[in-house]
């Protein structure tokens, strides 16, 4: 059973993904650095997963941005997520579709037999899970042997991503009551003060280290692709979000070069093996 601490910190952010779930399908469609981060992901996990057939599942699902995509490959699609607001907002765009299932549920505990998915995806998910190690033995649990999981980690080797998350956030963090207070906005929930207790372990801060991590649980890495390569640090690519989107469409070729690495984010592709 998990502790009473773990419960808080795994339901610290419902509220504000509640209060959003309507709006953050429009996200994917921004013009905007941040937009275009969300379709480069979501592009290269569709690549991944292409060829795929059978039963997925997406681990914190949001309101459901890969559904269409997925029934478009010819698979059944489940969602969970742990926010009730966002499975609602899945269930008014999807569930009129037999093929797509939605339930409300916990990464770290999922209600599914063993080997039951040809393949698991989570995609933004894992670096907000303070046992996020947990949530990978489960994902490797319920996908079948040699079934797919591909999961999505931030690469704090990038300039952008260890700005992010050394510098930009804990100051963010000591002025966001008061910015979000003169805003009206809802207030996102904390990252674990910003991503510093998750990579001070240095356990999923680049492919080797997250690839050894899902080896103890069978998870063979198969193939390792970078996005998302913006060279403008926060906030300067909100403030010149015009500028920030061309540059960084431009550079997205980088993922096949030598300076790959640059890549905000890494999307891994692993294979359960028994």
């Amino acid at each position: 059973m998990r502790n009473r601490t773990q419960i808080t910190e795994a339901e610290a952010g419902i509220p504000y993904f509640s209060q959003v779930a309507e709006s953050y399908f429009a996200r994917y469609d921004e013009q905007s650095p941040g937009g275009y981060a969300l379709r480069e992901r979501k592009r290269r996990v569709l690549e991944l997963v292409n060829g795929v057939k059978g039963k997925v599942l997406d681990v914190g699902c949001g309101p459901g941005v890969m559904v269409r995509d997925i029934l478009d490959l010819g698979c059944e699609f489940w969602g969970v997520d742990v926010s009730p607001g966002m499975i609602a907002e899945c269930q008014r765009r999807f569930g009129q579709v037999q093929e797509a299932h939605f339930s409300v549920a916990d990464a770290t505990s999922l209600e599914f037999p063993d080997n039951y998915f040809d393949v698991v995806m989570c995609m933004g998910v894992i670096d907000r899970i303070q046992a996020f190690e947990s949530a990978i033995r489960e994902m490797a649990r319920i996908v079948k042997h040699n079934g797919t999981i591909l999961i999505s980690f931030p690469n704090v080797l990038s300039p952008y991503a260890a700005w992010k998350t050394f510098v930009f956030y804990p100051a963010v963090a000591l002025l966001r009551p008061m910015y979000y207070a003169i805003a009206r906005r809802p207030k996102p929930p904390t990252l674990y003060s910003s991503f510093a207790k998750l990579y001070s372990a240095h356990t999923l801060n680049t492919p080797r280290s997250a690839a050894e991590l899902m080896a103890r649980y069978h998870l063979e890495v198969t193939d390792v692709v970078y996005c998302y390569f913006n060279l403008f640090l926060s906030p300067v690519d909100e403030l010149f979000p015009k500028l920030a989107l061309t540059l960084t469409e431009k550079l997205e070729r980088l993922r096949f070069g030598r300076l790959k690495w640059l890549g905000a984010g890494f999307v891994l592709k692993a294979q359960k093996r028994l």
